[in-house]
């Protein structure tokens, strides 16, 4: 793939993952489809724009060494998504629905702001 065909998919990620972090805060569905579904986005989000970032920038390297195989990166995210999906759900249970928002929306910004951190990374290394 190229830089630019993976740039592009990365921007389409990053755009989805916006539009379902806004449309995940409006629907009316299941607490625990909603945590995967903003996790899941902002995480294919990070993980599409590393990969735009690091094809367009010849210097660039992956900082996290688990993170520097596709497969690892998968494997890593996925891991995330689970953990932060069953903290939020144990944070409803104990009582805190505020609390598991917030550990939602705070772990799903993180990766957003990678995501956002590697596209400029990719654009500005042209």
């Amino acid at each position: 793939m190229s830089a630019r065909r993976g740039g592009r998919a990365a921007v389409a990620a990053f755009l989805a993952a916006g539009l379902v972090l806004i449309l995940a805060n409006t629907a009316r569905c299941d607490e625990r489809a909603r945590d995967v579904a903003v996790l899941g986005l902002a995480a294919a989000a990070d993980l599409a724009s590393t990969r735009y970032g690091l094809q367009a920038c010849p210097s660039c390297r992956e900082g996290n060494p688990l993170m520097g195989q596709p497969a690892g990166a998968l494997a890593i995210k996925a891991v995330g998504i689970t953990a932060t999906a069953w903290g939020c759900a144990r944070l409803r249970r104990a009582g805190h629905p505020r609390g598991a928002k917030w550990l939602r929306w705070g772990v799903a910004g993180l990766w957003g702001g990678a995501a956002a951190w590697n596209l400029h990374k990719g654009r500005t290394a042209r």
